[in-house]
């Protein structure tokens, strides 16, 4: 079952490799565009940024970082993406707004990597390895075969523009894209269950990077 789960997906990246570098191409620009942003930050927004950082650290000392709220908080977070990006699939010229919604979601991943590495250093590149770093990797994978799969949608629709097709058609066609767009979305959770119970664990061991 496995091999063939890996073969389905080879193949489909083969049959869409174009989507794929196009999309990939949004999550770099978007990562990049993130730490430059971050590199670029005036010496008071730094500072502000890591006073912030220092008091919420500070706060774990004393009060336990609730997991089960980050999580809903992330889930959040991946879910309206998600939602919205599927709504994009829908449209025939949703193409433009796909890439964008997946550049924004890089951008925040890419800003939190260069702030970290900029304003930290050795200590900052510990943090986003073992804290950040599993779970984004997670996301971006996600949201790599999310986009690819609405970006497809949205180009048949544009292509069938002109084409009446039989309302079962339509409904069974929306209903596989749909569970395809909540596969993903379940496969994203397992990054909201690692942001929220595995990161958190390691908060301790960098204590002395934020003070």
């Amino acid at each position: 079952m496995i091999r063939r789960l890996k073969a389905d997906i080879m193949l489909h990246i083969q049959k869409n490799i174009t989507l794929y570098l196009i999309i990939l191409f949004a999550i770099l620009t978007g990562i990049a565009s993130g730490i430059f942003t971050a590199y670029s930050m005036t010496i008071e927004q730094k500072y502000a940024l890591s006073n912030h950082l220092k008091v919420f650290f500070q706060y774990q000392t004393y009060e336990p970082i609730s997991k089960i709220s980050i999580f809903w908080k992330s889930f959040k977070q991946n879910f309206q993406y998600s939602i919205l990006i599927w709504i994009a699939g829908l449209v025939i010229f949703g193409a433009p707004v796909i890439i964008l919604l997946i550049g924004v979601r890089s951008f925040f991943i890419g800003f939190t990597f260069g702030f970290l590495l900029e304003r930290y250093n050795i200590g900052g590149f510990l943090f986003t390895l073992l804290c950040i770093l599993p779970q984004s990797i997670i996301y971006m994978a996600g949201f790599l075969f999310l986009g690819v799969i609405a970006m497809k949608k949205s180009l048949t629709r544009f292509k069938r523009r002109k084409v009446t097709l039989p309302k079962e058609q339509v409904k069974q066609e929306t209903l596989f894209y749909f569970t395809k767009i909540l596969v993903i979305l379940i496969v994203l959770s397992i990054g909201n269950i690692m942001e929220a119970y595995i990161g958190p664990a390691f908060f301790s061991l960098f204590k002395w990077v934020f003070d």
